[in-house]
């Protein structure tokens, strides 16, 4: 056979084309191609929020209910939570040789059964914990000041959220906006005032409230 390619030198030329042009063919037609292939997960995220509530009040409340009523599930390798001011996240790691997305459904009837929960809690999100990559960076700099610099940077985020192939876009590496109220002594001495009472009445008109 050899031989006989070595003095048709044609018929092996086409034959190299016609093999290249079947893999090209698989390869176009049969294999997925992805720039950025995705990754099974192997973490399951509960998410609710508890507006107005301590760390402390979200822990007992909520946190604690939700790796109570998960812990004994087959595929549940460790548990861990954090608790913070006005919400819960719980992740929950699979064990080896499970499906992740048939425990994401054992997990959801579960949590979804618990009626303890305290009134102000919103419906508990129950999902594949996603794993996002940075594509491109851009970096925004400029002569003016940081609020100048925020509001510009906020504006590169809305173009580009405006184009067809982008789906997320996200601020890094800035502060978010905040208060400062300063009172003097002579102000508070002749409304009979204590610093003390100008934080609670902050604090009883700013708490979230949830819409619906």
């Amino acid at each position: 056979m050899i031989a006989w390619f070595t003095k048709n030198h044609v018929a092996a030329n086409l034959l190299l084309i016609s093999i290249l042009l079947a893999g090209l063919f698989s390869v176009s037609t049969q294999i997925p191609l992805e720039v950025f292939p995705s990754f099974e997960s192997d973490r399951i995220s509960v998410s609710v929020s508890l507006r107005g509530s301590t760390p402390e009040d979200v822990e007992k409340g909520v946190s604690i209910r939700i790796e109570e009523a998960v812990q004994d599930l087959e595929g549940v390798k460790r548990i861990t939570s954090r608790s913070s001011e006005g919400s819960s996240s719980v992740s929950i790691e699979v064990e080896t040789g499970y499906d992740p997305r048939e425990l994401l459904a054992d997990i959801k009837s579960r949590v979804d059964a618990i009626n303890t929960f305290p009134v102000d809690a919103e419906k508990p999100i129950v999902s594949l914990a996603e794993w996002k990559r940075e594509v491109i960076a851009v970096t925004v700099s400029s002569i003016y000041g940081e609020k100048e610099t925020l509001e510009y940077a906020e504006t590169v985020r809305d173009e580009l959220l405006r184009l067809p192939s982008v789906t997320q876009v996200e601020l890094s590496g800035v502060r978010d906006y905040d208060i400062a109220i300063e009172v003097s002594q002579d102000t508070l001495r002749q409304y009979d005032l204590r610093l003390s009472d100008i934080s609670s009445a902050i604090s009883n008109s700013s708490t979230d409230v949830s819409a619906g």
